[in-house]
């Protein structure tokens, strides 16, 4: 049996490894990322060495609007998520902490905090409704 692993920000670094890692296994895989350019070179990298079934949803996890009606529009037979990695974020806001931009800090958590939130709860529909399912931060 195959799994469904879902990956926020999977176009690069842990996301992407964890992406390969999955695709390796044999699992089948929901991608999410801001850039589309770059989804689409993972999904055929991962497709072609891995023979598994990629799906990609080009979302900015700050977005709410966005993260729900990309998981709400979901074909069915994807709904089944098995195990979500919420991987995205970013690192903003290291100057000295009288020196940092306090916009830096606020898209920081947005993306870090937030997006985690946004993506977990519209997901967690799902598990429940299977009653199963594993959520990774």
């Amino acid at each position: 049996m195959n799994r469904i692993i879902l990956i926020t920000g999977a176009t690069s670094g842990i996301g992407q490894a964890c992406a390969e890692k999955f695709a390796a296994s044999g699992d089948h895989l929901i991608l999410t990322g801001r850039r589309a350019d770059r989804l689409n070179t993972v999904k055929q990298q991962l497709e072609t060495s891995y023979q598994t079934r990629v799906h990609i949803l080009c979302f900015d996890v700050q977005d709410r609007k966005a993260v729900f009606e990309a998981i709400g529009q979901l074909p069915e037979p994807w709904q089944a998520i098995d195990i979500l990695i919420n991987n995205a974020g970013l690192a903003l806001g290291r100057d000295y902490f009288d020196e940092a931009s306090i916009d830096d800090w606020d898209t920081m958590l947005q993306t870090n905090v937030n997006g985690i939130l946004y993506t977990t709860r519209a997901v967690l529909p799902l598990m429940i409704a299977r009653q199963q399912g594993h959520v990774i931060n």
